[in-house]
């Protein structure tokens, strides 16, 4: 059974394609199951940028996803939103919960000093603990289904050290505690190999974070997601390498959510 649900169209701003290119795609290569998951907008949240679609979109965006869930039967067609969590969004997120059938965390920024740091590029301990604290506000809430790309902080960190393991071990045990998904997410392989202090490795998925997850807690729900933003990425080499290195370290991947 084939199936991904971390999936982006035209309406964020920096993807390709539109809802019906992603399902035909999914069709094509036997997909059971797709969800269309585009950043969550916000009415006012200059700091987080212009890379998603318009909070007055949202609603078209929504209506969208029903019209392919009638037009193709063939396939189940989800609705869901990747988002950030931040106390003040809270009742905004809150509202999302019913309007989708899942919502998934991930938590590309914290805030620290006043300013929000993106967790593309983190490279201090300090910057983990306070992901870690976000983490755990976010999926207390209940809300969420999915923790996308847990191991993002690995993007620019130089090397594994203490504080990488003891986030990773801090998430998994939220993520048991709370019954949330963790993804093994294809796009960091997309990234290519980087070269860092402790060697030559992928920005993400990190081998070091899912032989914890493995080796402590092999009961971690896990899904294997593309995070595609083309549709010719859905089911490509690199979604296939996730698959692999899920199955290699015998993670707990689920057929469906």
């Amino acid at each position: 059974m084939l199936t991904n649900y971390h999936t982006h169209h035209y309406r964020c701003r920096h993807a390709k394609g539109q809802i019906e290119d992603f399902i035909e795609e999914a069709i094509k290569n036997q997909y059971t199951e797709i969800g269309m998951s585009c950043h969550v907008p916000y009415e006012s949240f200059p700091e987080l940028g212009n890379r998603r679609m318009d909070y007055e979109d949202l609603d078209i965006y929504f209506k969208e996803i029903q019209q392919a869930q009638k037009k193709y039967p063939q396939i189940k067609v989800l609705s869901s939103l990747e988002c950030e969590y931040f106390p003040k969004e809270h009742h905004y997120i809150k509202s999302l919960v019913s309007k989708t059938d899942y919502l998934i965390l991930a938590q590309h920024y914290i805030k620290t000093e006043g300013k929000y740091q993106d967790a593309f590029h983190f490279t201090e301990p300090r910057q983990l603990e306070i992901y870690g604290d976000v983490i755990e506000q976010g999926v207390k809430t209940k809300f969420f289904k999915i923790l996308a790309h847990p191991d993002v902080f690995m993007t620019l960190y130089p090397q594994w050290d203490e504080a990488c393991e003891a986030v990773t071990h801090r998430i998994a045990k939220l993520a048991n505690q709370y019954d949330v998904i963790l993804e093994v997410n294809a796009n960091g392989l997309r990234r290519g190999l980087k070269e860092y202090k402790d060697g030559e490795r992928y920005p993400y998925p990190s081998e070091k974070f899912w032989q914890i997850i493995a080796t402590h807690y092999p009961q971690t729900k896990v899904l294997v997601n593309s995070d595609c933003h083309n549709p010719k990425l859905l089911n490509d080499n690199y979604m296939k390498m996730a698959r692999e290195m899920a199955k290699r370290l015998s993670l707990n991947v689920l057929e469906h959510i």
